[in-house]
């Protein structure tokens, strides 16, 4: 029995062939080294992990961090497209550090950049380029970019949702060296690609308000992580310490590094109100105006936000003339 264990793999051995525990038709199995976690067989199984145990949206950053590191390459990214698939955007990118970010770029660009590359990706298929000066005439202007970006190498593995339409990529970059990519780390985000199509929360457009995700972007940066987020899928910002929590309208909570002061002042004034020394709120979400219980101070309660949001005094006069109220 032990020869048949290791033929399938050098790690799994029979410990107890034995009829003293269970009889003669048992085996008792473990295996015999941890396996590598940071190996690409086992990527597949730390992504689970994560979207198992998080909302979509924190999982996703998370994820392309550790695929990043456990890679070694330069940036771990995510592409997503339009209900369409007549337009895609950078949504989220994790760089080592050094690395130059471009989530901002290719914000609501039409397909047709992407060239030929777009069928294959369409059919399931995955795009591992190994050295972009190669690449052919006909993919000149994905060339340009990937110049651009100083991207040397880069691989592309398309994510579907469970009717097999196409509404993300993943993918990782090396822009330090020209880069061959293996055969284990192909296979390992392909998996991880299929575990994202079944996980998606987004995949039917019904679940969101048409046009949401390709409304103006604005990035949230935690640590090296960078994601794109909808301006309109924000409800709140909350002050965290020298950061900020950014509260988006499907209940999902994100980090951002910079203070409730920066987000004020970049924020469209029409559409957010700081409410309070604490909060910033999108007015256009604000579901109910009332008094607190006991008292004579007045609370929100807005889309997405679990507890209701205190209104300072300072603030309620400015708040009752944009609601109407």
């Amino acid at each position: 029995m032990a020869s048949i264990a290791t033929e399938w793999s050098d790690d799994l051995i029979v410990i107890d062939t034995s009829a003293q525990r269970f009889g003669s038709g048992v085996d008792i199995w473990q295996i015999g080294e941890v396996p590598d976690p940071l190996g690409p067989p086992c990527w597949a199984v730390m992504a689970a992990r994560y979207l198992l145990s998080l909302p979509y949206e924190e999982a996703v950053p998370r994820l392309l961090e550790f695929v990043g590191e456990a890679a070694g390459a330069d940036r771990a990214w995510m592409l997503r497209f339009n209900d369409e698939v007549s337009l895609l955007r950078n949504s989220n990118e994790w760089c080592r550090e050094g690395v130059s970010s471009h989530v901002a770029d290719l914000q609501n660009v039409p397909v047709t950049i992407l060239g030929e590359m777009l069928a294959p990706l369409r059919e399931g298929r995955s795009i591992a380029v190994n050295d972009v000066s190669l690449l052919p005439r006909s993919l000149r202007s994905m060339q340009v970019e990937f110049r651009h970006q100083q991207i040397q190498s880069t691989l592309t593995v398309p994510v579907r949702n469970d009717d097999g339409r196409l509404i993300a990529c993943i993918g990782l970059d090396s822009t330090r060296a020209e880069r061959r990519w293996t055969v284990d780390e192909v296979h390992a985000l392909i998996q991880i690609a299929a575990l994202m199509g079944v996980a998606n929360t987004e995949g039917a457009p019904s679940r969101r308000p048409v046009g949401e995700d390709f409304s103006v972007p604005v990035y949230l940066r935690s640590g090296r992580t960078i994601r794109g987020v909808p301006l309109a899928s924000i409800a709140a910002i909350r002050a965290d310490r020298d950061g900020a929590i950014v509260c988006l309208r499907d209940g999902v909570t994100l980090d951002d590094d910079r203070p409730l002061r920066w987000w004020q002042s970049v924020l469209p004034e029409q559409d957010f109100l700081r409410v309070h020394r604490s909060a910033l709120i999108n007015v256009r979400l604000v579901e109910m105006l009332r008094r607190r219980q006991g008292g004579q101070d007045l609370e929100l309660l807005v889309t997405g936000l679990p507890e209701s949001t205190p209104v300072s005094r300072a603030s309620a006069a400015e708040l009752r003339r944009r609601l109407g109220a």
